[in-house]
């Protein structure tokens, strides 16, 4: 006998005996469901959350506020779900109140058959609309494989000349909703795309220009004919048409999953059609993967984002095209992802990302940026424009972080905290047991760091640094690793925290400054930058030691340059100053790490003496879609080369960035995007 499907059924009622009364009344007519009471109206965002419902009852006195509060909070949460209230007396008036407030019916308490009747019209209504809305999702899916089916390997194709189109084929046309491939000649190509990803496309069309853009594919937000997002990744190639030089640009096609029906049902089973978002349980079957994987170096955080006042969103464009608004919030939160990230639609109008950066100031920088887009897009509905905002409750993935759920409240919470102040905001969750978990890491490190100093169980990794404008030339910055007792590589991420807090930096960082040195004189070309700590900015006898290395050593002018972090330098300025100096006239670099993360960026460019300063990778974050940190990093950039300092992007992860920095007049860059990490020096 086949197991019968449990209809989750929601009752809010301050009496027991009515929950009851409900599932009684629905089990004798043979139907299997299963009721949860709320207690109160207010509770109701979070049962809806939990349980999924497919019925929900409202035992009140029929009183229309609390009825439309109801209907208010479950039309932002599941907008197709029934509302039932229920009432001791009920008469034609009371009905057509209760429904004018955003019920579909009123029943009363003493007529059960009435009642029952009602639910089972309601359910049956309910379940038909949900496979009518799951059918038409199918169906457009489906239609768009058979176009794409039918149309072959044929990619969207046009040809730019000075940023103008001068030659586009059908395929491009039917990707922006045209018929006719000639309407875009001679329009500029940023018409077709969004403003948030005009910079990075100007960028990515100077660097093919200058031959230095390669095989990168840029990811960026085009805008069809009917006003709508539409998320691309551009091939950018250089080429010719006529007689004169273009940039052929081109939509690849990526038929992998057509070509292969596993795959294909893989992800019809655990992806959202509308959005490509993972569903909840596969969301969280992800998650708890890539739990059990330890990250290289960086941080993991959790972000979760839902839109404010959705609820008005649903009076304003009707609650068919709600989907439509969420479709386009996911393609314009998507273009902000790296494809490392992972994506999930959580349930109803919540998204959440699971992302990795280098710093949990890249994360929120990039947070911050996400709120900022989507509040500044321009929404197409139905011929109808509108703007949203939408909050963002992230939280920090610790070594103390082993279970998805607690991740998740931790999230869910922050994002809870900011709504209550009004919405339209990045919320960080708060960390309860930092002090706790700060003892436990220095005990655990401490011994393990003297340990590995002792037995030369440290290496230095070298980071490539490219070049983007001038000439190039071999730069590397030195990251330090300490090998365990087990043979693995450990991150410095891991144990330098412990090693500052218990005054172990200036022996690590002599010990990286004479690792480096011998790497520099077996490598006479390259050119290395080397960390200093605050604490060897104020080491009286460093200079002293550092001549003495580099004598023996046999250095290039130049070939070595100590860099110190922005806020070390804003509170060591005095010391740092004469240190700098001082390592001038020994020929050495001098150089700002993390710089414009403080108030007083530029102050420090006009008072210290330096060769170079490297921009914080949080200012970067979607630099392509955040116009105000361009003119910022603009500002940097003129300003330091008036001083004849050059400048180094941090923590550049994709090629829409780097498309920007091409514009910026950025001369070099480094991060993952560019190379990842190897070890150049075994032993020492």
């Amino acid at each position: 006998m086949a197991q019968q499907h449990v209809t989750p059924i929601l009752a809010v009622t301050s009496r027991e005996e009515d929950l009851e009364f409900v599932n009684r009344v629905l089990r004798q007519a043979g139907l299997t469901v299963h009721c949860h009471r709320v207690h109160t109206v207010a509770d109701l965002a979070d049962a809806l959350r939990a349980h999924h419902p497919h019925l929900l009852f409202l035992f009140t006195a029929a009183a229309a506020t609390e009825i439309t509060a109801a209907a208010r909070i479950s039309g932002e949460i599941a907008p197709i779900l029934p509302l039932i209230a229920v009432s001791d007396k009920v008469d034609e008036k009371k009905i057509s109140a209760a429904m004018h407030a955003g019920a579909r019916d009123l029943v009363s308490a003493s007529q059960p058959e009435r009642l029952l009747a009602v639910a089972q019209r309601e359910l049956r209504a309910f379940r038909l609309e949900q496979a009518l809305r799951d059918t038409i999702v199918s169906a457009n899916r489906y239609r768009r494989e058979l176009k794409a089916i039918m149309a072959g390997n044929v990619e969207a194709i046009a040809y730019v000349q000075e940023g103008i189109i001068v030659n586009a084929n059908p395929a491009w046309a039917e990707l922006f909703g045209r018929a006719d491939p000639d309407e875009f000649a001679g329009l500029p190509l940023m018409d077709s795309f969004d403003a948030t990803s005009q910079a990075a496309v100007k960028g990515a069309l100077i660097a093919c220009a200058r031959k230095q853009w390669g095989e990168n594919l840029l990811r960026a937000v085009a805008i069809d004919a009917d006003g709508a997002a539409v998320a691309v990744e551009l091939r950018l190639e250089e080429a010719a048409f006529g007689d004169e030089a273009a940039i052929r640009i081109s939509v690849p096609q990526d038929r992998s999953e057509r070509d292969d029906p596993e795959q294909l049902i893989a992800t019809a089973v655990h992806k959202d059609p509308t959005t490509g978002f993972y569903h909840r349980r596969q969301f969280i079957e992800q998650i708890e993967e890539r739990l059990t994987t330890t990250l290289s170096g960086g941080v993991r955080a959790l972000a979760y984002i839902r839109p404010d006042k959705f609820g008005e969103i649903k009076d304003e464009v009707g609650p068919l095209a709600t989907e439509d608004v969420l479709i386009q919030a996911a393609a314009v939160i998507q273009s902000l992802t790296q494809p490392n990230d992972l994506c999930g639609r959580f349930g109803g109008v919540v998204f959440t990302i699971l992302i990795e950066r280098g710093t949990l100031r890249d994360v929120e920088a990039w947070a911050e940026n996400v709120v900022r887009v989507v509040s500044d897009h321009v929404f197409e509905i139905n011929g109808k424009t509108l703007s949203i905002t939408c909050t963002l409750g992230l939280a920090e993935v610790t070594s103390g972080t082993n279970r998805v759920e607690s991740l998740v409240l931790d999230a869910e919470e922050a994002h809870k905290r900011g709504r209550k102040r009004g919405g339209d905001q990045v919320v960080l969750a708060e960390i309860s047991d930092e002090s706790t978990r700060i003892r436990r890491f220095d005990d655990l490190w401490v011994q393990r760091i003297k340990a590995a100093l002792m037995d030369n169980r440290f290496r230095l990794v070298h980071l490539p640094i490219a070049h983007l404008n001038g000439e190039p030339k071999k730069m590397y910055d030195t990251v330090l690793r300490m090998v365990d007792e087990q043979g693995d590589e450990v991150a410095a991420t891991e144990f330098i925290q412990a090693a500052e807090r218990n005054q172990l930096l200036k022996m690590l960082d002599r010990w990286v400054i004479g690792s480096a040195f011998e790497y520099c004189e077996n490598h006479q070309n390259d050119h290395i930058f080397v960390k200093l700590s605050k604490d060897s900015v104020t080491d009286s006898t460093l200079l002293d030691w550092v001549s003495t290395q580099a004598k023996s050593a046999k250095l290039q002018p130049g070939q070595v340059c100590f860099q110190v972090t922005e806020p070390d330098a804003a509170q060591y300025l005095k010391p740092l100053k004469q240190l700098f100096t001082e390592l001038q006239k020994l020929e050495f670099g001098t150089a700002i790490e993390h710089f414009g993360i403080g108030r007083n960026s530029v102050q420090l460019l006009e008072q210290l003496p330096l060769h170079t300063v490297k921009i914080d990778g949080s200012i970067l974050q979607n630099i392509e879609t955040n116009p105000p940190q361009q003119e910022t990093i603009k500002t940097f950039v003129a300003i330091a080369q008036k001083r004849n300092i050059e400048t180094i992007a941090e923590r550049v992860e994709q090629a829409s960035a780097m498309a920007v920095l091409f514009q910026l007049g950025i001369d070099h860059m480094q991060g993952h995007y560019v190379h990842e990490p190897d070890v150049v020096l075994e032993e020492r």
